[in-house]
C-alpha cells in the first residue's frame, strides 16, 4: 500500500485510541513505521551502512520494521500474550501476516465499537514496546526475553492509565 493511505490511516487509528494518540512520541514512531522510515536493518542496508545480519528478536529472518511488529515469531508471542490478557487473543497476528498496518486495521476493524479503541491503544502500546525491547537488544545487548516485555507492557500501561489513557478502560486492568 501506499504511504500517503497508510499516513491517514494510522492518523484515523491514533485519532480512534483517544489521548495516547497525542503522545508525540508514539505518534511519531508509527508516522515512522507507516511510512517505512524506521532504522531497522533493511534500511540500514540499503544505504550501504553496517547492520545486523538477522532480527535480533528472533535470530531467524532479515529484520523490516513489519516483521519486528508482526511476523516475528518473538511477536506473534507477544501480541499473542498481551492480547490474552483482555480476551482478544483471537485478534492476534498469524504467521501470514506480513503488514503491522495491515494486520493493525484488520483487527481493529473485526473488534468494532468501542472494543476496538481499546485494542488501538493496546497496539500502540505493543508496538512501543516491541520496538523499545529491540532497540535494548540492539544497542545494550539485552537478550530477548517476552517475560521482560510483558513486565514492561504492563508497567507502561498502568502509566497511561494513570497519565488518562481511556481507551483500556474497556479492559480489566490490574496495577503492574
Amino acid at each position: 500500500m501506499k504511504p500517503c493511505f497508510w499516513g491517514r490511516c494510522i492518523l484515523s487509528l491514533i485519532r480512534e485510541s483517544g489521548r495516547v494518540g497525542r503522545l508525540p512520541k508514539c505518534r511519531f514512531f508509527l508516522w515512522l513505521v507507516a511510512h517505512d522510515r524506521c532504522w531497522t536493518a533493511d534500511r540500514l542496508a540499503h544505504r550501504g551502512l553496517e547492520h545486523p545480519e538477522k532480527c535480533p528478536l528472533c535470530d531467524q529472518e532479515d529484520e523490516t520494521i513489519d516483521h519486528i511488529l508482526v511476523s516475528c515469531v518473538f511477536a506473534r508471542q507477544f501480541w499473542f500474550s498481551l492480547l490474552r490478557q483482555v480476551g482478544l487473543q483471537q485478534l492476534s497476528p498469524l504467521p501470514d501476516n506480513k503488514c503491522f498496518m495491515e494486520w493493525w486495521k484488520m483487527a481493529s476493524e473485526a473488534a468494532g465499537g468501542l472494543t476496538s479503541r481499546g485494542l488501538n491503544t493496546l497496539i500502540i502500546l505493543g508496538a512501543w514496546i516491541l520496538w523499545n525491547h529491540r532497540n535494548r537488544c540492539v544497542f545494550d545487548g539485552v537478550s530477548p526475553s517476552l517475560a521482560a516485555a510483558l513486565v514492561q507492557a504492563g508497567e507502561e500501561r498502568y502509566l497511561w492509565e494513570l497519565a488518562g489513557a481511556k481507551g483500556f478502560i474497556l479492559f480489566d486492568s490490574p496495577a503492574p
